[in-house]
């Protein structure tokens, strides 16, 4: 494989900059967001992104019929199991509102878990008419049972796992040991190597901005245009193209994060076009560094013609 990147979007209703669902529930960065600022940077830029969606937009025909024209284009969905939002023991049945807040994996038992991800997966099924192949927990919410519930519903790739960031502080797991490089998983052990189908494809983090800095997400550096400058970003490029051979790499952001006040990083229009700016400037970067884009399931696909190969 090239050097590859993935761009992906946790695709999810607006937002307040305390990080709750809007009330009313609104779709800005999904019905104007998505066709009238990402889809132009896609169209110039030959990218393919993945939009993991939520269960709450994907019930909205609106957003849907943006989906919809998205896969067209070529983009691919995701699932994103905000576990709060769909059935069984569904805790909110309107978002208006609220917050969530649940690490799916562990907020369940592991059938309930397995029955939340069958049911998102069958309803973008009946609203897309198409089978997600890649699969992002909610707060990175995933575990070794997560994994087997993938594997049983037919999944190809998660992209959960965030390298170095312990999460288990604020009750979620601890993804400190994760490897930064796409890998089959074990079938027993979420941060190794096996055989099992599902290829982990991990975000793209490094090590923090300053070492004496306490253990807090935010204090790491993340291919993620919402939080990191440009230069931070070319940094962290630099540093995989000089760890690995073909690296591949995993943006994300979230949809709102594009609409101002609609999440707690873009708070107005220049914040906008600071966002944009900032995206725009790390993609030119990676082309000219040689890298192509690709979806997670195209990353799937090329890693399992790899293993594939006779040896000479």
């Amino acid at each position: 494989m090239n050097k590859s990147f993935c761009i992906t979007i946790d695709t999810e209703p607006d937002c307040t900059v305390n990080w709750k669902r809007s009330e009313p529930l609104t779709y800005e960065s999904v019905l104007t967001g998505i066709p009238e600022i990402l889809r132009p940077v896609w169209n110039t830029y030959n990218v393919k992104p993945v939009y993991f969606v939520s269960p709450e937009v994907v019930v909205d025909d609106r957003c849907c019929e943006v989906l919809k024209s998205e896969i067209i284009s070529g983009a691919e969905i995701g699932s994103h199991l905000h576990s709060e939002y769909i059935e069984p023991q569904k805790k909110h049945h309107t978002a208006d509102g609220t917050e969530s807040n649940e690490f799916p994996c562990f907020a369940y038992s592991d059938e309930i878990e397995y029955e939340k991800i069958r049911n998102l997966t069958d309803l973008i099924k009946a609203k897309l008419n198409i089978t997600s192949v890649s699969y992002r927990a909610a707060r990175f919410g995933a575990d070794t049972a997560t994994v087997k519930s993938l594997q049983k519903l037919g999944y190809k790739v998660d992209s959960s796992a965030t390298p170095k960031i312990n999460w288990s502080t604020i009750g979620g797991p601890d993804h400190s040991k994760a490897p930064d490089q796409p890998y089959f998983i074990s079938p027993d052990d979420y941060y190794k190597p096996g055989e099992s189908s599902i290829l982990e494809v991990p975000i793209t983090i490094s090590q923090k901005r300053l070492f004496c800095l306490p253990q807090r997400w935010f204090f790491y550096r993340w291919l993620r245009p919402s939080i990191m400058t440009v230069f931070e970003m070319k940094a962290l490029i630099r540093k995989f193209i000089n760890s690995y051979e073909n690296p591949v790499l995993t943006m994300m952001f979230h949809s709102m994060e594009i609409i101002p006040n609609k999440s707690p990083y873009v708070r107005t229009k220049r914040g906008q076009r600071r966002f944009l700016t900032k995206l725009k400037k790390t993609i030119e970067f990676l082309r000219e560094q040689g890298f192509q884009g690709r979806t997670l399931g195209s990353v799937y696909e090329e890693k399992l013609r790899e293993i594939q190969k006779p040896d000479k």
